[in-house]
């Protein structure tokens, strides 16, 4: 009889545990412990912008200030100052994939712009549209937005720390960091000032699952989504077109491991671009977080007035070794560490010797001038296009904001995701150090800096135009009428 009761009890007591709401002090602390030797075993960028003694100090003070049970969230907070310390904005602590059912999560339906010293509203998914586009947003849940924004900062990963990258995500993806901070609410007080009006409203809305924003988002939005490789001509007269690149990636079916579909329609827009006779291709990556990296090379090969290398260097820890090529891939392993020859201390790597292996397109490359346009969520895949480009001379001119990544490359291409043994939650971990080829002479700074700044406005909110392209092609207007003076 007891066994059949454990039995029945069994699937109660396995669901009690999986969602665990309190840890002891002890328990937090192995987490943390287990987290830090993890990444000191694994992570290619573990002390590389936090020096060891910055970082162990951090660590410290952080383990002997656990001295009572913390719940989930609490936890969370914690463990996420030991992630986002390494400052690397591939590295991210997640929560256990089971605790929130992905089709019925609520989100905050609101999206938000820091303009000047002022937040606000960008994107208004509740039910309630008399909330516009534009409006200050004061308060949420009578604390001011400025305090939530500081708050969430601490759960940002970003290269070397980079603050416009913090507050980029913190605003632009502010219905994600206020669940991950306060966990999922049913609903949320606004407090909020309407455009050219001084009375402040305060409202109670619902807040709304996935589906129900996006079901808005068609109704509402429709006009301010970009689509992947979209291409318009903005004046035919001057012959300026823009070539929106949101991703490196293009979704298709799940045999394209190698982003043909990708690779073929770029084909097909500088096509387009071709018999359009451009002579001044803007392309905006704006909000581009990256992708799949062999889709750099397929970019810039229409770009490249030269042949080009990728990559110069691929690195990572030999104690990551069969992290990256397991066991069971059978060859690859042995294969592997013959592809890596070189060492440095505690890492293997190689090293490009031939600069030239790419080559231009011949038939479609593209002769004209060609602009960038970029902002701090320019990361990764995209952030490694933007500084080759750069450094080959390609861009004519680069518009909008300083980007989200380092200008020598990343930590990226291949990652670990492990689960902390008492809080279940998910650590994401590159893998792989990654420098592009050329030598950023080009780059002097740490970040990408654009030669123009142009920063989006509560104009741009009210009217749904983009200021930024708007910059880019009087500029280019006026630099037409001046050759021909």
């Amino acid at each position: 009889m007891q066994k059949f009761i454990v039995l029945l009890l069994f699937p109660i007591l396995v669901q009690a545990q999986k969602f665990k709401e309190i840890y002891t002090p002890e328990e937090v602390k192995e987490d943390m412990a287990f987290l830090k030797k993890r990444f000191e075993k694994i992570h290619p960028g573990m002390y590389f912008y936090t020096g060891r003694e910055a970082y162990k100090e951090m660590f410290d003070s952080l383990y002997n200030s656990i001295d009572k049970p913390l719940n989930y969230l609490e936890t969370f907070r914690i463990l996420s100052v030991l992630v986002t310390k390494v400052k690397d904005g591939h590295t991210n602590l997640r929560y256990d994939k089971n605790r929130f059912k992905k089709k019925n999560a609520k989100f905050v339906p609101f999206y938000l712009r820091k303009i000047g010293e002022k937040f606000y509203l960008a994107l208004n998914y509740s039910r309630d549209s008399t909330i516009i586009r534009g409006s200050e947003v004061l308060t949420f849940n009578d604390i001011s937005t400025e305090q939530l924004i500081e708050k969430f900062k601490t759960l940002v990963s970003s290269d070397n720390d980079n603050q416009q990258v913090k507050e980029y995500y913190t605003t632009g993806a502010f219905p994600t960091y206020f669940k991950r901070y306060y966990g999922e609410v049913d609903s949320i007080k606004i407090c909020y000032r309407l455009p050219n009006i001084d009375s402040v409203f305060c409202k109670k809305v619902a807040c709304m699952t996935n589906a129900e924003i996006l079901k808005i988002d068609k109704k509402r939005y429709k006009n301010l989504n970009r689509a992947n490789l979209s291409l318009k001509l903005l004046d035919s007269a001057n012959h300026i077109a823009k070539l929106d690149i949101t991703e490196f990636m293009m979704k298709a079916t799940a045999l394209d491991f190698r982003q043909q579909k990708f690779k073929r329609v770029l084909n097909e827009r500088f096509k387009t671009i071709k018999q359009l006779k451009v002579e001044h291709l803007i392309i905006d990556f704006r909000a581009n977080g990256g992708g799949y990296i062999p889709n750099i090379s397929r970019l810039l090969k229409y770009l490249s007035p030269t042949p080009f290398t990728l990559v110069d260097t691929l690195a990572f820890k030999k104690k990551a070794y069969f992290s990256i090529f397991r066991p069971y891939y059978l060859g690859p392993p042995i294969i592997a560490w013959l592809g890596f020859p070189k060492r440095d201390g505690e890492f293997m790597y190689r090293v490009n010797k031939k600069n030239d292996k790419q080559k231009p397109n011949k038939s479609l490359s593209f002769k004209g001038k060609t602009y960038f346009i970029t902002d701090p969520g320019c990361y990764s895949a995209t952030t490694f296009t933007l500084n080759l480009a750069k450094d080959l001379g390609i861009p004519e001119k680069i518009i909008g904001q300083q980007v989200g990544g380092a200008t020598w490359g990343s930590f990226a291409v291949d990652w670990s995701d492990f689960k902390l043994p008492n809080t279940k939650f998910i650590v994401h971990t590159p893998l792989i150090k990654i420098n592009h080829k050329l030598p950023n002479k080009a780059n002097k700074n740490f970040f990408l800096q654009p030669d123009y700044e142009v920063n989006r406005n509560r104009d741009e909110l009210l009217k749904n135009n983009t200021s930024v392209v708007d910059f880019t092609v009087e500029m280019i207007r006026k630099s037409e009428i001046q050759k021909r003076q």
